[in-house]
């Protein structure tokens, strides 16, 4: 789903094409759900009247200095516990299988789980990717922000409305330790 990332583009360190990728989009989603456009209507107008510097300065201070709202998966599931490990492990596994090149980022980090996402198709290992490690990730880092007026907590709850709404019924496809061991169907 090219959704995915587009997502990945925006919640990623601020680019010059942030601007044209959050109308994109909002084009893209709006029309679906009036709630997940609203969201990223509020932080297209931040974005539109922010400098660029400022953008960075606030998506470091977002993203880097709060644990609470690490970009990063494995760690909101289980801090700096060795599962974490595990799930980085099969991650990197599955991405192999599936041709998929983290690069220099860590395998578990939001956005190149986006950028993964946006290039397969919706099957079960992908669902249970959405369901059971997205979702619940995203809901720790939204309540995790210190402030309710923090920019970056729009396209986060953009991406989970989004998400709950393309994961099927919400529910996790298997309960237990999720993404430990997977394979490339």
């Amino acid at each position: 789903m090219k959704e995915y990332g587009l997502f990945a583009e925006i919640l990623d360190y601020p680019a010059p094409q942030l601007a044209s990728r959050i109308e994109e989009l909002l084009h893209r989603v709006s029309s679906c759900d009036r709630k997940t456009g609203e969201y990223l209507e509020q932080f297209r107008e931040f974005v539109a009247t922010t400098a660029p510097a400022m953008l960075e300065e606030l998506y470091t201070a977002t993203f880097d200095l709060q644990p609470l709202c690490y970009p990063y998966v494995g760690y909101q599931l289980f801090g700096d516990e060795c599962r974490r490990v595990m799930f980085m492990a099969g991650l990197r596994e599955h991405y192999r299988a599936c041709g998929f090149e983290a690069g220099d980022e860590l395998p578990d980090q939001l956005c190149v789980i986006l950028r993964f996402l946006a290039g397969r198709k919706p099957e079960a290992v992908e669902r249970e990717l959405v369901s059971d490690c997205l979702i619940p990730s995203l809901e720790k880092m939204i309540t995790g922000f210190s402030t309710a007026d923090n920019p970056y907590r729009q396209p986060l709850r953009a991406l989970l409305r989004f998400l709950a709404g393309t994961s099927g019924d919400g529910e996790p496809t298997k309960k237990g330790e999720p993404w430990t061991t997977v394979s490339c169907s």
